[in-house]
């Protein structure tokens, strides 16, 4: 299903952009249309009777955390406490090429009766909050962004094996505020409330301070790619500025990763190579105009 602005904002409002809109008003704009689509979105979904429903952007990644895995991870106070909370999951790596791992890591957690710990606790929630970490803009050599990629795929169109280099420190530092993920069959749609940002985009029952934990304070994690200067400008809305970029885009303090890298064998392995270069084909190319909203 592909929704247009009149499919979610009410009639009487008027959220199109304007070429004299002042940044503020651009902005203001920007904030009330995420609220009304992930409200009536939420509805849609549930009247589909779906269930666990993410709520990060499209420059956003819903994977694995490694921060939480590592004995390095300070949310732990004792080894027992690390053990018990990392053992349900030995193997990420096996986890991250195979479909659906998001929903298994959960699953996994929750039907383990044995685990005990505060982690179990955090994904029983109707409303997870998962960390974000940022990664910049600097470039890899070929044959690192190339690495376990099938020769058929181009590694520089995709941003998750583009850009290796996190900003995010890696203890106890996140990305700014945690998005949600929430599962819509333990609510009703009274429980909805309205609708409020992408951080707690039902804010009736996402709480306001789980927003604020750190990456790696659960075994999921979202990794935000600043992407290219082309890509991050193209929608020009009053967010995306060149200092902007700027300030992150270098940023190789933090040192490179490829936790992620795993999706790319498995995606493929799983829907077979004619399929996957199917529907990978215009991946990372950016489209010639906005549609006519101006979003």
């Amino acid at each position: 299903t592909i929704w247009e602005d009149k499919d979610f904002v009410p009639s009487d409002v008027d959220l199109t952009r304007n070429p004299d809109d002042t940044p503020d008003e651009r902005r203001h704009k920007n904030i009330n249309r995420h609220a009304y689509l992930l409200f009536q979105c939420s509805k849609y979904l549930k009247r589909l009777n779906r269930t666990w429903t993410t709520y990060h952007d499209i420059d956003e990644y819903l994977t694995i955390s490694e921060d939480f895995f590592s004995p390095n991870n300070t949310r732990f106070k004792t080894r027992e406490e690390f053990i018990v909370s990392t053992s349900p999951i030995p193997n990420r790596t096996a986890f991250v090429s195979q479909p659906g791992f998001v929903l298994r890591v959960l699953r996994t957690y929750l039907n383990d009766q044995s685990n005990l710990s505060s982690v179990h606790d955090d994904l029983s929630k109707r409303c997870i909050h998962v960390p974000r970490a940022k990664y910049g803009a600097v470039e890899s050599p070929r044959e690192m962004t190339q690495k376990d990629v099938p020769f058929y795929i181009n590694a520089d169109r995709l941003d998750t094996l583009r850009y290796r280099y996190r900003t995010t420190k890696r203890k106890l530092d996140r990305d700014g505020l945690a998005k949600g993920i929430i599962d819509l069959s333990r609510i009703s749609v009274r429980d909805m409330g309205i609708g409020g940002l992408v951080h707690r985009p039902l804010p009736d029952i996402c709480p306001k301070n789980s927003t604020y934990w750190s990456y790696g304070h659960i075994p999921l994690g979202i990794k935000h790619y600043l992407g290219s200067y082309d890509s991050f400008h193209f929608r020009d809305d009053a967010n995306n500025l060149r200092k902007k970029w700027e300030y992150w885009a270098h940023s190789k303090d933090v040192g490179a990763d490829d936790e992620i890298r795993p999706w790319i064998r498995g995606f493929c392995g799983s829907v077979g190579d004619t399929s996957a270069l199917e529907l990978l084909e215009g991946a990372g190319v950016l489209p010639n105009k906005m549609d006519k909203s101006g979003w």
